[in-house]
């Protein structure tokens, strides 16, 4: 399962499928997954800020393509905090549609009040609770993460889901983690992150989240 896939299993229930964080903060954690997803098959690249494509040959999913063939057809736009903030339009839909083509959730349907809106509920509880159970097990554990791992955790401290994810761990916990994303991840994901981070802030103070 893809990066994007897991952020989004992490940010909604297991048994509902309803969101865990606010909508805004959903779509900015999905972008970031998919952008990180891109510097994983090292078809973009990011520093100080700034993204860019070097490999748009870089194999991929169709998300990833069009993720990519946006950056490519405005190469002058390169801040990650703008990329983010497109991304995070469509990345919802995009990602749940591919958990759906995958048979990991399935949509349906909810009326309240006046109005209808679409959850995705999950097929199999286990399988849409693995990433919080690993993730939270290894942490508390305080074992050495892989990348992708490592990224998710932290991805999931910038957007508010830390609450979820290290619930009654001890401090030493947290600690852990910070020191594993200051000294061992790829420093343009750490960059990706620090953006992600600005980026949900500047949401709640704008008073959007």
């Amino acid at each position: 399962m893809l990066l994007a896939d897991e952020f989004f299993l992490l940010a909604h229930h297991d048994v509902t499928g309803r969101a865990r964080l606010h909508p805004r903060a959903v779509g900015l954690g999905l972008a970031s997954a998919v952008l990180a997803e891109l510097v994983t098959v090292r078809a973009v690249t990011i520093d100080a800020g700034h993204v860019w494509v070097v490999n748009p040959a870089a194999p991929t999913d169709p998300l990833g393509r069009s993720a990519l063939r946006l950056l490519l057809d405005e190469p002058e736009h390169t801040a990650v905090r703008l990329w983010l903030t497109v991304l995070s339009e469509r990345a919802p839909n995009h990602v749940a549609q591919r958990l759906v083509t995958a048979g990991v959730v399935r949509p349906e349907r909810i009326r309240r009040l006046l109005r209808t809106r679409t959850v995705y509920v999950p097929v199999d509880i286990n399988a849409a609770a693995w990433p919080w159970a690993r993730l939270s097990l290894r942490l508390r554990r305080l074992e050495h993460l892989d990348e992708p791992d490592l990224f998710l955790a932290g991805l999931s401290v910038q957007t508010g889901l830390d609450n979820h994810l290290l619930d009654g761990a001890e401090p030493e916990t947290g600690r852990h983690l910070d020191d594993l994303l200051r000294t061992t991840l790829a420093p343009a994901l750490r960059d990706l992150l620090l953006q992600t981070s600005a980026a949900v802030g500047n949401t709640v103070l704008s008073g959007r989240a």
